[in-house]
């Protein structure tokens, strides 16, 4: 294991040193390794000891990035809402035509496996509720996701004024968010419900020509 800054050869090959891992490779490795850690053992049993082995560091990597535990928890829930976002950009275009719109949503929403995403937000979400401290950064990466889903929402609909949503986009957007982690949810109920072919059908079924 090594720790972000690689210590210097010695003897023969002194004159050469070890590249220093990248700082935002460093980051990102341990955002993952944390992550996983989270969602598998809890925030309360996962050691910062085993995250930073896991990453491929020693302990000290953690502390020369996070200023705690729980900013590292912070982080972590940050980087899930990001690439959720980020996943839903990169589908979701204004110059999508009604007609498709459904097999892109199925796309953006059913593209990935999200039982491991959605047992992390699982974890996230007991920890908020256990540690109140925690509660407001929780809401602000929701609501973050939220805003991120309604300003798709908006664009969309504001390049194809020929079409009705039949409710206001807002309560369109927190529908297709609902939607989807509730089948996450109850998929092992639903006999694993694709949640992109649910919330496809959603807005098949509720876009309508004005």
């Amino acid at each position: 294991m090594t720790d972000a800054p690689e210590p210097h050869t010695t003897g023969p090959d002194r004159t050469r040193s070890v590249p220093r891992t990248p700082r935002a490779e460093v980051r990102e490795r341990l955002l993952t390794a944390g992550a996983r850690a989270f969602a598998e053992q809890g925030v309360h049993e996962a050691r910062l000891d085993d995250i930073a082995a896991a990453a491929g560091f020693s302990k000290g990597a953690v502390y020369s990035n996070f200023s705690s535990k729980e900013d590292l928890v912070g982080q972590v829930m940050q980087r899930a809402t990001n690439l959720v976002l980020r996943s839903l950009q990169e589908l979701v275009r204004v110059d999508i035509e009604a007609a498709d719109v459904g097999d892109v949503v199925r796309a953006a929403f059913g593209r990935h496996d999200q039982s491991a995403q959605f047992a992390l937000l699982s974890e996230l979400r007991g920890y908020a509720i256990r540690h109140p401290e925690f509660m407001p950064e929780f809401v602000r990466q929701r609501r973050h996701l939220h805003d991120g889903v309604r300003e798709l929402v908006h664009r969309w609909f504001a390049a194809h004024p020929e079409l009705d949503p039949g409710m206001p986009l807002d309560t369109f957007a927190t529908l297709l968010v609902a939607a989807n982690s509730g089948t996450v949810f109850d998929a092992p109920a639903l006999d694993d419900a694709n949640p992109g072919d649910v919330v496809a059908a959603l807005v098949e079924a509720v876009i309508r020509p004005r």
